[in-house]
């Protein structure tokens, strides 16, 4: 629910940004953004584990523990690996920029340049992907499996990201106006 409760609040964040001239209490502190950015990612790796242990629950301990193992450490080094290199695109463009080489200049630049798009776009697929992920767990419920028989599961997927999502944020919103 955590995950549907995230990606729809992204949505409405991308649908009706904060205005600057709301006041500090109002907007998410840098603490705030970064708990709920390891909640979810540790949401995200359980779902991984837990999806990679479901395609080996017939195996031996020992083939259940090297899977999972594998497919952690991959997905750790992997993911990790990559945002530490988009993290540091714009160090590496700066350096590119300052060489002597036109082709370096204008690679840099463009690197420096490209970074606050790569950024947007990636948020973009992350929040799609909280969505389709979240669905896909209340996907694999029984009765609304057999509720949404014969849809495409893409489709499903990312409505019950939607609708969980969106009645998380509804009941989250409701709490904290009445508290």
């Amino acid at each position: 629910m955590y995950l549907a409760y995230e990606g729809v609040e992204k949505v409405v964040h991308m649908v009706r940004p904060h205005h600057p001239n709301h006041s500090a209490s109002e907007r998410p502190d840098e603490k705030a953004r970064i708990r709920s950015a390891v909640l979810v990612d540790f949401i995200l790796s359980v779902e991984i584990i837990i999806l990679a242990l479901s395609q080996v629950v017939d195996a031996d301990l020992l083939v259940q523990v090297l899977v999972v193992s594998i497919i952690a450490l991959v997905a750790t080094v992997g993911v990790y690996g990559l945002v530490a290199l988009i993290v540091r695109m714009d160090d590496a463009g700066l350096a590119l920029a300052e060489r002597e080489e036109a082709w370096a200049q204008s690679l840099g630049r463009g690197m420096v340049r490209a970074l606050p798009i790569l950024i947007r776009i990636i948020g973009h697929i992350g929040t799609v992907a909280l969505l389709l992920v979240a669905g896909g767990i209340f996907h694999h419920i029984e009765a609304v499996h057999h509720l949404f028989h014969g849809w495409p599961s893409l489709l499903v997927d990312g409505l019950l990201g939607l609708v969980v999502g969106g009645l998380a944020l509804l009941i989250v919103r409701g709490v904290k106006r009445f508290s």
